[in-house]
Formats: structure tokens, sequence, C-alpha cells
């Protein structure tokens, strides 16, 4: 199969989920070609560089800004494909829109290659938006979209009618969890086209911890991985922790990542003398980062709701399942169906540390062994439910009945 693959930003260290999609297309021996508005920077997944995705992207405008920058490819494509290229831009300009958008329609039409793909898959709501014309471009092509939920905070929100025409421009929608799929019908999304549908882990990629152990020197370990950031909700995991320190708990915690909101962090820390129990380790490699999971007891998802956003599949949360830390997370948009039930009784209220804490002292007072029952349960659960191998099929397939049902 023919697959051309769109998004935001490609190739981005911060959706490895990506990654682990196309690689197993080409492990699947599809034909795949990627397009991205723009790329991350930072440390690649070495998959990336291994299979090398990054050659195979197509740079297209963003905006109006990089329409300088786009000139040469575009007048490339022309002179190679006289004929064809200009009509994908003017079938694109076509789309009722502004005359900006049709303008930026246009030359993004014109960098598509001229082979129709068997299927378009479009990752992300403002992707969506910016190739709505993709339907008139190649009009016997499935266009699949995956929502994979509302906007991070800082980033514009999209008005609900753009997200509905959005939702209206593919054939087949696809969300992580029934929580996120309610979000998008909610949106405007038609209740029949929208799927189910996590993203996935390479297994390989998550081998069974050899010789776990839990609370090894008799303290319990909490770890969160993320962006520093409001909507992650790390200073309520830290008012949780001035209260375990008043209640004569002994538990580290380790916070990974870095962000906008460290200073007041790391101010906080300080003010309240808990620098004795919390470490901010920063960023970490992905081999590193593997290797903090499997030495937490716990692992923390404090994240709360901010306009539009709440944390949807929280894919930090399988990736610690995989290395058997226990999941103690806020019960907030999809992550309660992303988690384990076995650890759901960890669970608490977004921006509640009274309930972070009740929860962490439930944990502490658990032994090595219901630590490690607990750890199994979620490896288990995650290696049921994400295995990318069956879910890129599913996704496939689940395309193909949607079309054939349509004709």
């Amino acid at each position: 199969m023919k697959i051309y693959a769109f998004t935001e930003n490609y190739p981005s260290p911060y959706k490895p989920y990506h990654d682990t999609q196309f690689e197993q297309f080409i492990k699947d021996g599809h034909a795949l070609r990627l397009f991205a508005f723009d790329r991350h920077d930072g440390e690649l997944n070495p998959v990336v560089r291994e299979l090398g995705l990054d050659k195979l992207v197509t740079n297209v405008a963003a905006t109006l800004k990089h329409v300088p920058e786009a000139t040469i490819p575009v007048l490339a494509r022309i002179l190679k494909s006289p004929l064809a290229t200009p009509t994908r831009m003017i079938a694109a300009a076509g789309m009722p829109a502004s005359p900006k958008q049709r303008v930026m329609h246009s030359i993004r039409a014109a960098v598509l290659p001229d082979d129709a793909p068997d299927v378009c898959i479009v990752h992300n709501l403002l992707t969506q938006l910016r190739l709505g014309f993709l339907k008139r471009v190649y009009p016997n092509v499935p266009i699949a979209f995956y929502y994979h939920g509302g906007e991070v905070p800082g980033v514009p929100q999209v008005p609900d009618r753009d997200a509905a025409r959005a939702f209206a421009a593919a054939d087949v929608v696809f969300t992580n969890t029934e929580n996120s799929r309610q979000h998008a019908i909610a949106r405007g999304c038609t209740p029949e086209k929208i799927f189910v549908s996590p993203v996935g882990f390479n297994l390989q990629d998550f081998p069974e911890p050899v010789q776990r152990l839990y609370k090894p020197n008799g303290k319990l370990q909490v770890l969160t991985v993320g962006r520093l950031s409001e909507e992650k909700g790390v200073i309520y995991a830290l008012e949780a922790f001035s209260k375990i320190k008043a209640e004569g708990r002994d538990i580290r915690y380790r916070i990974v990542g870095d962000g906008p909101q460290e200073k007041r962090l790391r101010k906080y820390v300080d003010e309240h003398g808990l620098g004795s129990a919390v470490e901010f380790v920063g960023k970490l490699s992905r081999e590193k980062l593997f290797d903090a999971y499997a030495s937490a007891d716990v692992f923390l998802l404090p994240s709360v709701v901010r306009g539009t956003w709440q944390e949807n599949q929280a894919c930090v949360v399988q990736e610690a399942m995989f290395a058997k830390a226990v999941a103690a997370i806020s019960r907030t948009g999809g992550v309660p169906e992303s988690t384990a039930p076995s650890m759901l009784p960890f669970s608490f209220e977004p921006e509640n540390p009274s309930q972070i804490a009740d929860a962490l002292a439930q944990l502490d007072n658990l032994s090595g062994s219901e630590l490690a029952a607990l750890g199994a349960s979620g490896r288990t659960f995650a290696e049921h439910r994400y295995d990318i191998r069956r879910l890129n099929r599913e996704l496939l397939d689940t395309v193909e009945r949607v079309v054939k049902k349509a004709v």
C-alpha cells in the first residue's frame, strides 16, 4: 500500500509515536512518504536515523512567511510536471476560503506528488485544517485524520466551527481514547466516522526489566516525566510532597523534563524545604529514560485540564507500565482508560494535592511483592493493548472497511 502521512512537525523527539507508526508501516512492506510543516530540534529517535525517516520528508509551507523559500521547489515541480502540478494547484485553490488561504492551499498542493496514494493519514487538527484541500487533489483517495485531542495551552484554540470543518474533510477519523472520541464529537465530528485507535509502541523497544526491585532502600521512589508546564500539574505534586513531609513519610521524587515552569517549581522546592526529597533530573535520552522508569516504584501523572486540552492517552504512562512501574494518575481525559485497572485505586482528582498525597501514602504502605504484582499487571495490560503491529493493521483495515461501506 502507498501511504502519504502528514504531520505538523517531523522529525520530532517529542512525538515518538510518529516514529513507531512510520517504522511499522515500512516493516509491513508499505511505501511511505512523509510531509511536514516544520521539525523539532533535539535528539532524534535512533530509528529515524536507521531507516532514514527524516530523508522521506517533504517540507510544506506553513504560513505566508514560508512562501519565498517554497518558490523554488514549486517552480521545480511545475517544470517537472507542467500539466499535473498546475492542475493540483487550481483544484486546491478552489476550496471555499479566504484569498490568503487559497494561495496557501495552492502552494501546498504544488509540492505533493503526481501519483495518488492508497491512503492519506493526517496527524493533528491544525495539520488537517491546513490540508483541507486533499480530497480535491486526490479525489479517489481516503483521507484518514488522527485527532490527538485539544490544543496545548499557549497554542491558539481552534474554534469549534473550524474543528467541525476539519472533521468533515476526512473520510474516517481516529483518536486515542473513548474520552477523546466524545471530545471530538462535541466539537462537530460525526459519531459514525470516528474510531478509537490508541497510538502504539514497538514492544521490542521495551524489554522486560531484569531483576526489577521495588523499594530497594526501603524508600518509595516516585517519578514524573514530562514538559514542565502548567497543564502537567507538577506544582500540585510538589504541594502533595509538602503534606507527605509533614506526615513524616520519606518518599523520594524525581522529575524528568524541562519547560517554562521549571523556575517556579524549583522555587517551591526551596521555599518548602523539599530539596532532600525532590530531584530535578532535566531531559534524558530515550535509553536513559527507560532506565529511569525501571528504577521507579511509582510513576506519577498529576496533569490537569486547561482549555480544550486534557491528557488523552498519556503515552508516558504506558512507557512506565512497560517498565513495571505502578502508575498513579489524575483522573483526567482518557488517562483512566489508558491505565491498568489494577492501578486505578491509586488515581486522584486533578488539582488535588491531598488526594495525591493519600495515593502515594497507600502505595508507600505496600510491600515490595505487592508493588511487583501491580507492576506485572501493568506491563501485561500495556503489551496486550498497545502493540503497534496490531494497531497499524486495524487502522488500515478500518479505513478500507469505511470506504467500501461508503461506495
